[in-house]
C-alpha cells in the first residue's frame, strides 16, 4: 500500500519494526491502482494461460484486445491489464510490441472522456448557494479544489492541521499525493484568493474549536461528496454538461492559465511533471469553454448566489 513514508534517520530496530507491515511489491502501488490492476488482470489471465511459450504471448494478447474492442470494453481496462502484466511479470516487458501498438491505435480512435472544466463564476455561485444552506464544508471544498487545483481525493483528505493561514495568505500542505508519492515528498500550494482564504479559515476555526483538527474537513464519505456535487449541478441546471468533481481541478487549471497567461504557473500549481501533459490538459479544457451554455435555471442561480 502506497502511503508509507519512513524517516531515514532512525535506529535499525525502529526500521525493522516499521517495515514489518510493509510488503515492498505492494508499496509500489496505491490501493486504488492495485484494485484496478487486479480487476483488469482477471479478464486477461484466462487468455494468457493459453500460451505454451512466451513467443505466443503477443499474438494471444492481441486477440484479447480485439475481443475487448468488439465487446465494448473501455480502453482503460486494456491499459491497466497490459501495465499490470508487466508490473507483476517484469520479464514480459518488450514482449508485447504489437499489443501496445493496438492499444495506441485504440487510444487515437477513441477520445477519452475528460471532465469538462468549471468556471470561476459557477464555482463561486455554487459555494454561495451551499453557504446559504449552512453547508460550510461543501462550500470550502468547492472553492479550495478550484483555487488550489486539487484532485478530488486530495481535497477529501485535508484536515485543519494541514493549513497555515493568516489574514492575507495561506499554505495548504498536501500529503501522499499522486506526484508526491512518485518523488517521496509532501507537497504544498499557496492560497491567495481572499474569498477562499476566508472560507477555509472559518471552517478551520470551527474544527479547532471542536477539537477536530486531525479529522478531514469533509466529514461524510467520498460517495456523499460526489452525490452532493451531482445534486448541486442539477440545482444549477448544468446536467447536460456532465460536470464531475474533477471539473473543479480542470477548471482551476484553465482559470490559472487564463489569468496568468503562464503555462509554467499552471504547471506548478497543478503539480504536473510534464509540460506536454499540462498543455494538452489545459488546451483541451479551453476548447470546451465556448460550449458551456446557461439555462434559465443557471442564469437565475448565478444572479441570486454570488460573492
Amino acid at each position: 500500500m502506497v502511503g508509507y513514508v519512513l524517516a531515514g534517520k532512525v535506529s535499525r530496530a525502529e526500521r525493522r519494526r516499521k517495515r514489518k507491515s510493509i510488503v515492498l511489491e505492494d508499496a509500489a502501488l496505491s490501493d486504488k491502482t492495485q484494485r484496478r490492476y487486479y480487476s483488469a488482470l482477471r479478464k486477461l489471465t484466462p487468455w494468457i494461460e493459453r500460451a505454451t511459450h512466451e513467443n505466443q504471448l503477443d499474438s494471444i494478447v492481441c486477440s484479447w484486445i480485439h475481443h475487448m474492442w468488439k465487446d465494448g470494453e473501455p480502453l482503460l481496462t486494456v491499459g491497466d491489464a497490459l501495465s499490470a502484466f508487466h508490473f507483476f511479470e517484469p520479464w514480459s516487458k518488450r514482449k508485447l510490441p504489437h499489443s501496445w501498438k493496438l492499444f495506441s491505435v485504440w487510444r487515437r480512435i477513441e477520445i477519452p472522456s475528460r471532465a469538462p472544466p468549471l468556471t470561476l463564476e459557477l464555482v463561486r455561485s455554487m459555494a454561495s448557494f451551499e453557504l446559504s444552506l449552512q453547508h460550510l464544508e461543501m462550500a470550502t471544498l468547492l472553492l479550495l479544489s478550484f483555487h488550489c487545483l486539487l484532485r478530488t481525493g486530495e481535497a477529501l483528505k485535508l484536515r485543519a492541521v494541514d493549513f497555515t493561514l493568516n489574514s492575507e495568505f495561506g499554505i495548504c500542505s498536501l500529503k501522499e499525493t499522486k506526484s508526491g508519492r512518485r518523488n517521496s515528498a509532501n507537497e504544498a500550494i499557496s492560497i491567495t484568493d481572499p474569498v477562499v482564504l476566508d472560507v477555509v479559515s472559518t471552517l478551520c476555526e470551527v474544527r479547532k474549536g471542536l477539537g477536530q483538527e486531525m479529522l478531514p474537513l469533509w466529514s461524510a464519505s467520498g460517495s456523499a461528496f460526489r452525490t452532493r456535487f451531482r445534486n448541486l449541478c442539477i440545482s444549477f441546471g448544468l446536467q447536460r454538461h456532465s460536470f464531475r468533481p474533477y471539473s473543479l481541478r480542470r477548471g482551476g487549471a484553465t482559470h490559472c492559465f487564463q489569468t496568468s497567461q503562464s503555462m509554467e504557473m499552471a504547471l506548478l500549481r497543478g503539480r504536473w511533471e510534464s509540460t506536454k501533459v499540462a498543455k494538452v490538459y489545459i488546451m483541451d479544457a479551453l476548447s470546451y469553454l465556448p460550449a458551456i451554455r446557461r439555462t434559465r435555471t443557471t442564469t437565475k442561480m448565478l444572479k441570486r448566489y454570488h460573492f
